[in-house]
């Protein structure tokens, strides 16, 4: 286990499957013979880089793929109205 927020770090454990998806979980059997299904970018070397930041780092397709998900729950993004929970003003976000 590579990646370094993970309870199981830096333990070797045994990979029983590898999905043909790379974005799916491998199943591994831990140190009591448990099958665990986690997630394949986690059990790979690169994993182990990952580390917190004083200050998040995005780029700009990130930022608009995370407005994109988020416009919805943003009351379909209306532009200088109140949101319904706050009564606050909420501001259109151009993806």
């Amino acid at each position: 286990m590579y990646y370094p927020f993970h309870p199981l770090r830096g333990r070797e454990l045994s990979v029983m499957s590898r999905p043909r998806h790379p974005e799916l979980p491998v199943t591994v059997v831990d140190e009591a013979g448990f099958g665990l299904r986690i997630p394949a970018w986690m059990v790979a070397p690169e994993a182990a880089h990952y580390q917190l930041a004083e200050q998040a780092t995005l780029d700009a397709q990130t930022l608009r793929a995370l407005a994109a998900l988020l416009m919805p729950l943003l009351n379909d993004g209306m532009s200088g109205e109140e949101g319904p929970a706050t009564n606050q003003k909420v501001r259109k976000l151009v993806p």
